[in-house]
């Protein structure tokens, strides 16, 4: 669905191309990393814009009518076509003063960088070249995926080399069920490389188009009591490292560097090859369903405990819960429904949200169509709900009943491949902060996962928070990495709570609101309630502390929870001018520290 750039709730809704139209003053090729999914209000904008040829201004001349045709046959090329392509290093032009500008997903990080130090290597043959190359002169060569992290953990402004054509299928074992790939290659492409095997992966986070290197190098998570995150399942790494070359690790052959290896952030080497465990293909019953809260606590263990994926989504300013689970069809008795939906038809489904978008329309004198809603996905329509005054906590109250009363229209079954239904919408731009704490062991939940849910629902209600919704909860098994928020022991059980808070509309100042209100208060206030739980952040949701005070207490917390000089130790001999790191991690892990703790690995 593509909609009129003249509707006033479509301008108002679509997430608009604000990298784009920003300067005539230099040539812009920013959106590097943005996402484009069909499904996706981020598709709808970027056609609309780009092959239509509407506000796009300063990369006119960069997109020719035939890069149009072709983007219009093949979205996916949209990423080579708005970027600065690779050259070797000793072929660029040191005095070229063009500049990119890399923004992340959410659109709430950008850094600008020359073109001299933006590298998109085809090949691992020239990622060793150019990691050598920088590495001889200290030149910053951080390692950026698709930019998805809500952080922006990958971006650092002096300097950074995207895998994103260094994406091959190498082999797949199904004796061994594993699968050995490029680290460039994306989640969606491997789990579609995986289908004529019969295979898929054991674990899938909910974004489809992540890097496999960012994938496992952050340490994403799906959810599931007895399931792991990501990292877990790595069973062979090789990295271009600028301290001691191309190296290749196993848990066999290099037992704790490679645990520490598999969550590196990307400080200890560019990571160009990953061998995963795969598992059997397979069907997954999704139930989708609403509590009370009351209900949840009451109902969580037993939940988490029947079904392979559960997670819970929390309204705020409701008493509603929703709740999804998924197993596999093959364990799912017959009597359960395969198919199976509350509402008959998509408009009955979305008819609390539009029913108040039109009273909104009409309360702030603002036209309404019916033209501009049909075909807008939830998430879309949400982000025009919000848009009237996402800060004020009465009409955020409003929405958030509006989603409650959505979900129950969404009651019911569905039955799909185990990636179409564990990947889903995220929505649009979007503050987000997750953070990992441990609830107990897989045999006995110390219920820290609902005391937590309840303080935190309590304080916000209590302080007024406008806090969107939902508030979504996951539980993972622990890892066997060190540096993965949900390392512990082999029985530990984990659980992973996410805020947000979305940005709706383009509107500068509405935006910087939103953004104090969100990485302040709110941000504090999960901190606050997660202290004594030694809560911490996704990696790839860790945020730059506000405050002096602030950055002690989060560096505290890290040198308790992670082995911070051992890992420094690892960068010491791997990456010694610590040309990999980004100004984020620098501040959260300090600096490569020499150390004869480790030996280059043969």
């Amino acid at each position: 669905m593509m909609y009129s750039t003249g509707s006033s709730l479509a301008n108002r809704v679509l997430p608009r191309m604000a990298a784009t139209v920003r300067s005539s003053q230099r040539q812009y090729r920013s959106l590097a990393g943005l996402v484009v999914r069909e499904d996706d209000t981020t598709f709808t904008t970027l056609k609309t814009s780009v092959l239509s040829a509407v506000a796009v201004v300063t990369v006119a001349g960069f997109l020719t009518e035939q890069n149009r045709t072709n983007l219009e046959q093949s979205p996916d090329k949209l990423h080579s076509h708005l970027l600065p392509q690779a050259t070797s290093p000793d072929s660029r032009d040191d005095g070229a003063d063009e500049t990119t500008d890399v923004i992340n997903w959410s659109g709430t990080h950008k850094v600008t960088i020359f073109n001299k130090n933006y590298w998109e290597p085809e090949s691992i043959e020239e990622v060793e070249q150019i990691v050598q190359e920088c590495h001889q002169r200290g030149q910053a060569i951080r390692p950026i995926g698709s930019s998805l992290s809500p952080n922006g953990i990958a971006l650092n402004a002096a300097g950074m080399i995207s895998m994103a054509n260094v994406d091959r299928v190498l082999n797949v074992d199904t004796e061994n069920r594993t699968i050995t790939v490029e680290a460039g290659i994306t989640v969606s492409k491997v789990v579609e490389a995986l289908r004529e095997y019969n295979l898929t992966l054991p674990n899938l986070a909910s974004i489809a188009e992540q890097q496999m290197g960012g994938f496992i190098q952050v340490g994403a998570h799906g959810t599931g009591k007895l399931v792991a995150p990501v990292d877990h399942y790595v069973t062979k790494l090789k990295m271009v490292t600028p301290g001691q070359g191309t190296i290749e690790l196993t848990k066999e052959k290099d037992g704790r560097l490679f645990e520490l290896a598999r969550v590196g952030l990307g400080c200890l080497g560019v990571v160009v090859e990953i061998t995963m465990e795969c598992i059997p293909a397979h069907e997954l019953v999704e139930h989708t369903f609403v509590l009370t809260r009351a209900e949840a606590i009451q109902q969580k263990d037993e939940l988490l405990e029947k079904h392979k994926h559960m997670r819970f989504m929390w309204i705020p300013y409701t008493d509603a819960v929703v709740v999804v689970t998924n197993d596999p069809s093959d364990d799912v008795s017959e009597n359960v429904p395969r198919n199976l939906q509350a509402a008959d038809t998509d408009e009955e489904r979305k008819k609390p949200l539009t029913k108040l978008l039109k009273k909104l329309c009409m309360e702030n004198n603002t036209p309404f169509s019916k033209e501009d809603v049909n075909g807008m996905g939830f998430g879309e329509i949400r982000d025009a709900l919000l848009a009237f005054n996402p800060l004020d906590v009465n009409h955020v109250k409003r929405c958030n009943q509006a989603e409650a009363d959505f979900w129950k229209k969404n009651e019911g079954y569905q039955t799909k491949p185990s990636d179409q239904l564990l990947q889903f919408d995220c929505g649009g731009q979007q503050w987000v902060f997750e953070v990992c704490f441990e609830t107990g062991t897989q045999t006995k939940n110390n219920n820290n996962d609902m005391k937590f849910m309840k303080e935190l629902l309590e304080k916000i209600e209590e302080n007024n928070i406008p806090a969107h919704s939902p508030i979504e909860q996951r539980w993972s098994a622990s890892s066997s990495s060190p540096m993965s928020p949900a390392h512990g022991p082999p029985d530990g059980l984990f659980t992973w709570v996410g805020i947000i808070n979305y940005l709706p509309s383009d509107d500068p100042d509405q935006r910087q609101a939103i953004t104090k209100l969100f990485t302040g208060k709110y941000c504090d206030l999960v901190r606050q309630i997660g202290g004594p739980m030694k809560a911490v952040s996704h990696w790839a949701k860790l945020e730059k502390p506000q405050s002096i005070w602030k950055t002690v207490e989060l560096k505290s917390l890290y040198l308790e929870r992670f082995p911070i000089a051992e890992f420094d130790a690892a960068r010491g001999l791997y990456d010694p001018k610590n040309i990999l790191s980004s100004p984020l991690l620098n501040l959260v892990l300090g600096k490569p520290t020499p150390s004869a703790l480790w030996k280059p690995t043969p």
